[in-house]
């Protein structure tokens, strides 16, 4: 009998050690899914006033809005905060989206350089959390610089779109699902955003067209990354450079948790400039295998990168205002380099032109890169007034052959250049 109760003693002690065990576990399960969303401290700064452009002070066109940012640290947050407070601007400055075409991208280049609309702001509120800090501002933004470079910059774009990609040849077929569901989900994106892009039929047209052309061929990769966006008329590009996936085990080697990372690359295709490249990656993902992983990866990697990767081409529009917008102009079959440096001079002695406009030949035409500050249409007319007034050009009649976006195609007037017969 005794030998029953003291074994009944046991099992009891056991099974409330095991109970108070269990409710520590679920507390700090409950505590690390919780604790990001919560806040270390809340603090409301004292409502400072922090001058940004002393110019802007006297402004009759300021307008005070409200805005918040987001950001990893408290200087990240700031920005965002004063991005978001020229956007609002922005909104009130064109107060109708109809009347400017591009106007969400034109919008958010010129929230990309703040300095230059905002007079001065106050914080507000700023609130630290483990993974983030949030910071409110009121700030004053002066609408007349701001409509005006909107302005400008609407003329500059014209009809820009967007054509995420990736190279068919250097992918594996069984990988291809997710390269295509990647750019669905840069696409759906960009369609929130009401930024234009090239459909998804167009694009998959494009892409079987080209991977028939180019599959034993030896074009690198950007030659046929241009090739496909000047088919479809698109003068920035998104290329899926590569997409990898960091695996480690879990719960005893039962699960398998992912971290997808989509390597992304930015082209200005008019003038084939790179303009960066960004890892959208996703947090640690578990799942019963790698697989069944990857698609919720490659979406939570797309929300969380693709603002990063649209500032490069935000920042890099927005840098249009003050040195103008860049070109690249080609000559097929017409001129000498000494021609060139004469028609080179003549761009200089005017102040809308810019830039290097560094004369570099080719095997089959001769190419400047340049700025100007005004519209396609405007520095084509200016070009063909300077080659009218040198011999050589004068003598071919040099004329324009195709213009698409801020590359200007130009050639002698009775000359057919097959490159560029195939590109219309």
């Amino acid at each position: 009998m005794k030998r029953w109760i003291f074994l009944t003693l046991i099992v009891s002690i056991v099974a409330v050690g095991n109970a108070e065990a269990q409710k520590k576990k679920t507390k700090k399960q409950k505590t690390t899914t919780t604790e990001t969303s919560q806040p270390v401290s809340t603090a409301v700064a004292q409502p400072t006033s922090v001058t940004m452009n002393a110019s802007l002070a006297n402004d009759n066109s300021l307008k005070e809005v409200e805005a918040k940012g987001v950001g990893l640290k408290r200087d990240d947050a700031l920005q965002d905060a004063l991005r978001n407070a020229v956007g609002q601007a922005a909104g009130v400055a064109i107060s109708s989206e109809t009347s400017m075409e591009n106007f969400m991208v034109v919008r958010d280049a010129v929230s990309a350089k703040t300095e230059g609309y905002v007079a001065s702001y106050t914080v507000t509120k700023e609130t630290p959390f483990p993974d983030r800090y949030e910071i409110s501002i009121q700030a004053k933004v002066s609408l007349n610089p701001l409509k005006a470079d909107m302005q400008l910059l609407s003329k500059a774009i014209g009809g820009v779109r967007f054509l995420v990609m990736y190279d068919a040849r250097k992918v594996k077929p069984e990988e291809k699902p997710y390269y295509d569901y990647a750019v669905e989900r840069i696409n759906e994106f960009l369609a929130e955003r009401k930024y234009r892009y090239i459909e998804k039929e167009r694009s998959a047209a494009l892409l079987k067209e080209a991977e028939g052309i180019y599959q034993n061929s030896e074009t690198n990769q950007e030659s046929y990354v241009q090739h496909i966006g000047m088919k479809a008329d698109a003068q920035f590009i998104i290329l899926i450079s590569n997409i990898s996936t960091s695996s480690r085990s879990e719960a005893f080697d039962t699960r398998t948790a992912s971290k997808i990372i989509i390597e992304a690359k930015a082209y200005d295709n008019c003038t084939a400039e790179g303009l960066g490249t960004i890892a959208l990656e996703s947090d640690w993902k578990s799942g019963s295998d790698q697989k069944s992983t990857m698609y919720e990866g490659i979406k939570e990697g797309v929300n969380l990168g693709i603002t990063k990767l649209l500032y490069l081409f935000n920042s890099y529009i927005g840098g249009w205002v003050n040195n103008g917008t860049p070109f690249e102009l080609r000559f097929y079959s017409i001129g000498t380099f000494r021609d060139f440096r004469e028609l080179r001079n003549k761009m200089l002695s005017d102040s809308r032109f810019g830039g290097q406009i560094e004369i570099v030949s080719f095997d089959n035409y001769t190419k400047l890169n340049l700025t100007f500050k005004d519209r396609p249409d405007e520095l084509a007319y200016k070009i063909l007034d300077f080659a009218d007034a040198i011999p050589e050009f004068k003598s071919k009649v040099l004329d324009v052959k195709l213009i698409y976006g801020r590359q200007i195609n130009f050639a002698p007037q009775k000359v057919k250049v097959p490159e560029l017969e195939n590109k219309k």
